[in-house]
């Protein structure tokens, strides 16, 4: 097979990859004899030399090419990059601490102390922006061991289009782009919302170290903090994009309401979070505070947003939610929950009427949906 096309070069250098893992993986698991430990570390050894002589062999102007000579990647970086690529794909915390990273390259205290100089801020793979540290770490510091790095998503999309061939990465037979589908009613777009709700309910879980009453587990939310953070505004961008191409979006009542109030995404956000808890968990009420992590990207953020239930906000202001054994004026002590009218106006009249009335269109959706619920557990995690 010819190196000079993307897609075999990469597998090539991830067999190599695969194989100096499992080298690497019995080095540090097995108890080994000194001629076993000798020749696992000889093979180790002539992994990194097919690394090497695989770079060297580089021809043609494909992605994955442009991306190694570009930032003059040597056989130690692409052996990171790679190790990075391997726990994205194969773990939802797509992370890795710097000495975990590290030991792919030496099984050896001093390789590993060696290698810390690959994870400096100014080396080639963080300059580049190929590898992302989670926090920033000081230059030559011992704590560049402790932080965790990632694969960075430009560097993953770029691994990805090495698969394709060349005409594909032009643009031919692109996939349609579902984002742009328009939302068939505006119960479409509260179930859009409801997810963005829930990620933005994991991630408030993962900073603060909290659960909320609403069950999170087995509703198929990633675990690494890094992907849920990534997952909030790609799905946020998606629902906007769907709204655009919606004719009707104007009439949604959330939208209406949205328009009319001037409201924020956070403040949509606090509102579907509310009007589901009551309606999957039968308790209108959630504490001010545990809603004010749900919005807040971090402490710092904590602090920035705790006027989000003040008399003045745009959710008391124009009565939106209310609140509830509050203790000495302080809001943040209360419990919040959505009034009956709010809560009707955002998902249609609970009783009948001439406003109540549905149409055609959406009684079938809803016969569909009905039909294909198993029971009421079902019917619960489907909401």
């Amino acid at each position: 097979m010819n190196p000079r096309h993307d897609r075999v070069l990469l597998k090539r250098l991830l067999d190599l990859a695969d194989e100096l893992g499992n080298v690497r993986r019995s080095q540090r698991e097995l108890a080994l004899e000194p001629e076993q430990a000798a020749e696992l570390t000889r093979r180790a050894r002539e992994r990194m030399v097919q690394v090497s002589t695989l770079l060297r062999e580089l021809g043609g102007s494909g992605p994955l090419q442009l991306l190694l000579r570009r930032y003059r990647l040597s056989k130690e970086h692409v052996v990171l990059m790679l190790e990075l690529l391997k726990r994205r794909l194969t773990s939802d915390d797509t992370s890795l601490k710097g000495r975990e990273l590290l030991s792919i390259l030496s099984d050896s205290s001093f390789g590993l102390l060696e290698g810390v100089r690959l994870l400096a801020p100014e080396s080639r793979l963080l300059a580049a922006g190929v590898v992302v540290p989670e926090l920033p770490g000081a230059t030559g510091d011992e704590e560049l061991l402790d932080l965790r790095y990632r694969l960075s998503d430009r560097a993953f999309r770029i691994l990805l289009r090495a698969l394709r061939a060349p005409r594909e990465r032009e643009g031919a037979g692109a996939p349609h782009d579902l984002s742009k589908r328009p939302y068939k009613s505006h119960l479409e777009h509260l179930t859009d919302l409801r997810k963005l709700a829930r990620l933005y309910q994991k991630r408030a879980a993962k900073l603060f170290r909290f659960d909320y009453t609403d069950e999170l587990e087995g509703a198929g939310l990633p675990d690494s903090l890094t992907l849920i953070q990534r997952q909030i505004p790609r799905l946020a961008a998606a629902i906007e994009s769907r709204l655009a191409a919606t004719p009707a979006a104007k009439r949604f009542p959330l939208i209406q309401l949205r328009d009319e109030l001037r409201l924020d995404l956070e403040h949509q956000i606090v509102l579907v979070t509310l009007i589901f808890q009551e309606l999957t968990q039968g308790t209108p009420c959630i504490d001010a505070a545990d809603l004010l992590k749900l919005v807040a990207r971090s402490e710092e953020d904590l602090v920035k947003r705790r006027k989000l239930f003040a008399a003045k906000s745009p959710l008391v202001r124009h009565g939106l939610v209310a609140l509830e054994e509050v203790i000495l004026d302080k809001e943040l002590s209360g419990e919040v929950y959505v009034p009956n009218a709010v809560v009707d106006r955002v998902l249609g009249p609970a009783r009948g009427g001439e406003g109540a009335k549905i149409d055609e269109a959406t009684k079938d959706q809803f016969k569909k949906f009905l039909s294909e619920i198993d029971d009421s557990e079902d019917f619960f995690k489907r909401l």
